[in-house]
């Protein structure tokens, strides 16, 4: 990912978690899962999360038909990112604007 892009990447993250659209933590994201409206649209996993947190999530993912995508982020750069004190392995975007913006931004 070239710098402009996750520059642009971190600027979504941010508007997305001030506009309230985002789910913070492995757990809540799979809580929101099944909720229909209010379930994530993307799901946003650190490369350094454990393999068993990697496969919990694609294999839920998978389950609810939400598409999933590893970040080349640890989960430290994400805690910092969005002014967490801990450090956040799974991110969940519910706004599909927001998620096909960064999904752009990602896939690309």
């Amino acid at each position: 990912m070239t710098v402009e892009k996750s520059q642009r990447l971190l600027g979504m993250l941010g508007f997305a978690m001030r506009a309230g659209r985002l789910i913070i933590g492995t757990e809540m994201v799979c809580k929101a899962m099944p909720q229909g409206a209010k379930a994530p649209k993307l799901v946003l996993v650190s490369e350094s999360a454990s393999d068993g947190t990697k496969k919990k999530i694609t294999t839920k993912c998978e389950f609810y038909k939400i598409k999933s995508v590893q970040i080349n982020m640890s989960t430290d750069e994400i805690g910092n990112l969005l002014g967490k004190t801990y450090s956040p392995a799974v991110i969940g975007i519910t706004d599909d604007g927001f998620a096909r913006e960064i999904e752009k931004l990602i896939v690309r």
